[in-house]
């Protein structure tokens, strides 16, 4: 019999695994029935601190702060909950050949596992793993093999410490948001996903789910919830995914991907995600000092572990986060204290929730503050780059915002006038990463923090000034449901036009070296072959009605316009997108914008306060 279930909250929990493994329906998963309580439910794991393990999904960690809100919110029972996800990283120890561009091959858990026990000493693990494990390829005995191995060693290495194991099934992989990106069965390689990937992860859940019957593993079915719920959503929107990039979920699916274990561990509640994560939500200012938490800590235990993956962003020492946590913990409690009408966020972005550890009292952003053009500027540290907001004086309803893809402060007119209408203005510097893959990460995140933690709208006006047009179009094709606008100004559009050189330009041969790198591409040949700039993925925001503006100069030779703007403009009348273009006679790349900006201020002012229509 497995250590595992020496314990005596274990039998509670696999019946209640048992009852998930049946796939709830998707309106059981969205929405609990029953009202929250403060009981303790019958279920809960006796154990002081829980240990998360997967990969970037759980390293993203939005399911695992839910959890712990939601626990906060429903019952007496308080975990140290501690998330150790890692982007990248697999528990079966395989690695594409070429992965992240042959920079460095994916994690393997087993190297950092032992460590991980032994600093955090959990009494529960809850892992979640296989989306990266089958590698993308069609389904093969072998790499499954490496998973299952890999999976009865992480049991054994917790069960010599006495340490209990629940597992996730695999997320769903999505090959519907990204059709044009995946690969069909039969290839000898696959450089891209399997489409039929998702049959795979299904395979390696329904395994778990056979090891819960003949050995008694714990297993909480979070593919089959996802797979119930995505489908009841298609029924409505047949476009529909929880995952942008068919892989890392978003908000509503990581709530999802909570619900399951939530259900196992006996927890009903009547919460749903807009609950935490609006900001005027009914949990929303207990998840911001939940998830201020959880983040604070994620980082100081990674490092305090140690790992192999490059580009992750170093955390605080141990000991100087925990201090810091402190302070959150004690905002904690106080709401705790306080019951669920303090729990409440409103409306107003300024006073929608407590203000992180990093921050004063009445701040409305942590960080350095400053005076930009007679504004309050903050800038402040996230996951490593320097982020950038300016505060209106008074702030416009659903606190709308401006977000700079490159060149913040440059022709600054415009950005004077909007904060002048209520319009926060911000900026990621992500200097040197060309809006490429990495780059459109780094701006998730950002986007996460300023919506869901700062109260901004929901769908900011992009600027994208010169080689700021890949940031912007970049990551509004991967996010075309969060975009007001773009105004793109002598924008590239096609880094075969700028850096590259390829048509009429003058090019840049340093940074044309640099789109190699920051895509992977193994030569200039496959660079050239890419069919991902925004010239040629345009339907995504055509389909949303997503309105354009280009100035450009006719002159351009740089940047030239009818490589760029002009494709755009073609392209996006075809596809029936709306699209202006203002155009300056004789003008080079420089100088920027227009002597008059009130055209571009007019464009963001009428479409920001008229938001971009859902895809038909």
């Amino acid at each position: 019999m497995s250590t595992l279930l020496n314990r005596s909250w274990s039998a509670l929990l696999l019946s209640a695994a048992v009852s998930v493994s049946t796939l709830m329906g998707a309106d059981t998963l969205l929405a609990q029935s029953a009202s929250a309580s403060s009981a303790t439910p019958k279920g809960l794991p006796d154990a002081g601190r829980i240990v998360f393990l997967g990969d970037s999904i759980t390293a993203d960690g939005k399911y695992v702060e839910y959890i712990e809100t939601v626990l906060l919110a429903t019952t007496s029972k308080r975990y140290d909950i501690i998330d150790l996800g890692l982007s990248s990283e697999t528990v079966s120890g395989l690695s594409e050949d070429g992965h992240a561009g042959g920079k460095f091959p994916r994690p393997d858990l087993h190297e950092r596992l032992t460590r991980a026990l032994e600093k955090t000493k959990p009494q529960l693990v809850v892992a979640c793993y296989g989306m990266n494990d089958g590698i993308y390829y069609p389904y093969s005995e072998e790499r499954f093999g490496k998973y299952e191995s890999g999976m009865r060693d992480l049991r054994k290495e917790a069960a010599s410490r006495g340490i209990g194991v629940v597992h996730l099934t695999p997320p769903v992989f999505d090959p519907l948001p990204i059709k044009d990106k995946v690969l069909p069965a039969g290839l000898d390689a696959y450089p891209r996903p399997f489409e039929g990937y998702d049959g795979v992860l299904a395979q390696y859940g329904a395994w778990l789910q056979r090891m819960a019957e003949s050995d008694k593993w714990v297993v909480v079915d979070v593919h089959g919830a996802m797979t119930k719920a995505l489908a009841e959503k298609r029924k409505a929107d047949a476009a529909f995914s929880f995952c942008r990039d068919g892989i890392h979920p978003n908000a509503e699916g990581h709530w999802v991907m909570a619900q399951p274990l939530l259900s196992a561990w006996g927890v009903k509640h009547d919460y749903r995600v807009e609950d935490l994560t609006a900001p005027q939500g009914r949990l929303a200012r207990l998840y911001k000092s939940v998830a201020a938490r959880q983040r604070l800590m994620k980082a100081a235990w990674m490092s305090d572990v140690g790992h192999k993956r490059p580009g992750v962003a170093p955390g605080l020492p141990l000991p100087e986060a925990q201090a810091k946590a402190a302070a959150l913990t004690t905002e904690i409690q106080t709401l705790l204290s306080a019951g669920p009408s303090a729990w409440v966020g409103v409306a107003k972005p300024e006073a929608s929730a407590p203000a992180p550890a990093s921050a004063s009292a009445t701040a409305p952003f942590p960080g350095k503050k400053s005076n930009w053009k007679g504004f309050d500027r903050y800038e402040f540290d996230l996951n490593g780059q320097v982020a950038s907001v300016v505060v209106p004086k008074t702030i416009a309803k659903g606190a709308p915002w401006v977000w700079h893809g490159e060149f913040f402060g440059h022709k600054p007119d415009p950005d004077v006038a909007l904060l002048g209408k209520g319009f926060h203005i911000a900026y990621l510097r992500v200097n040197d990463m060309l809006g490429s893959p990495p780059a459109v990460e780094k701006w998730n995140g950002f986007y996460k923090v300023l919506t869901e933690q700062y109260g901004l709208g929901k769908k900011p006006a992009l600027v994208g000034l010169s080689r700021g047009g890949l940031y912007c179009y970049n990551w509004a094709i991967a996010n075309p449901d969060k975009v007001s606008c773009i105004y793109a100004d002598a924008p590239v559009c096609d880094f075969k036009s700028w850096p590259g050189g390829k048509g009429k330009g003058k090019g840049d041969p340093k940074n044309w070296q640099l789109v190699l790198k920051l895509w992977g591409f193994k030569d200039e040949a496959e660079a050239l072959a890419y069919k991902g700039n925004p010239v040629d993925n345009l339907g995504p925001l055509a389909q949303r009605k997503v309105p354009l503006l280009h100035v450009y100069g006719d002159a351009d030779d740089v940047v030239p316009w009818d490589e760029n703007t002009g494709i755009i403009a073609t392209r996006y009348r075809s596809l029936g997108g709306p699209i202006e273009l203002i155009e300056k006679k004789g003008v080079g790349h420089h100088p920027h914008g227009l002597q008059d900006s009130t055209p571009i201020v007019e464009f963001i002012l009428k479409h920001a306060s008229e938001p971009s229509k859902p895809a038909s």
